[in-house]
């Protein structure tokens, strides 16, 4: 074998070696898909949510015991998990109360009332063939109203499969559930 025979096939064997596994990408969804009531009095509320940073990367973690994580390298959010969680849980909103528009600029109207609901993810976790759950603190402020409250919770929905998919399912799940206990919260007043 010549040396640069030699040389090429050392080349393929080399990149050969960096093509792996492939990246497969998750998203977060809206639970259940709801559509909006045309004419309802619409209040606008500004979310804010916080994530824990553990959490906030490009790949898929998880727990394997109180103390141990593992990060899936090629199981991976399709965007960054803080965009995705704060847009399904303000879509969740809106679906759980027709009368809710989730909204950051451009609605400030004097016609339009305005909340605030402030949310800090202080623990979001999961297990293959467990449960995920979140832990939440909120704060929802309406000052038309003269409403300031505080509240948290925790959330959990099982991992019915084995795979990454089940987990962000079961992440859904649990924004669901949390959206409509912010959405009891809001009627309270």
């Amino acid at each position: 074998m010549t040396a640069v025979r030699r040389a090429g096939l050392l080349c393929s064997l080399a990149l050969g070696g960096c093509v792996g596994q492939p990246d497969h990408f998750y998203t977060l969804n809206t639970l259940p898909d709801t559509t909006r009531v045309a004419g309802a009095p619409m209040i606008h509320v500004r979310l804010q949510v916080t994530i824990p940073s553990l959490m906030d990367r490009n790949e898929m973690v998880l727990y394997t015991s109180r103390n141990g994580i593992v990060i899936l390298d090629h199981e991976r959010w399709a965007a960054p998990l803080a965009d995705q969680v704060t847009d399904t849980l303000a879509r969740d909103i809106e679906g759980k109360r027709g009368d809710i528009f989730v909204g950051d600029r451009g609605f400030d109207r004097a016609t339009t009332p305005s909340v605030t609901i402030k949310v800090d993810i202080v623990r979001m976790s999961a297990q293959r063939g467990g449960r995920a759950s979140i832990e939440a603190h909120w704060r929802i402020v309406d000052s038309s109203a003269g409403v300031d409250e505080l509240g948290s919770g925790s959330f959990e929905a099982p991992v019915t499969g084995d795979d990454a998919a089940a987990v962000a399912q079961a992440y859904s799940q649990t924004l669901s559930d949390l959206a409509g206990r912010l959405t009891k919260e809001m009627r309270r007043r």
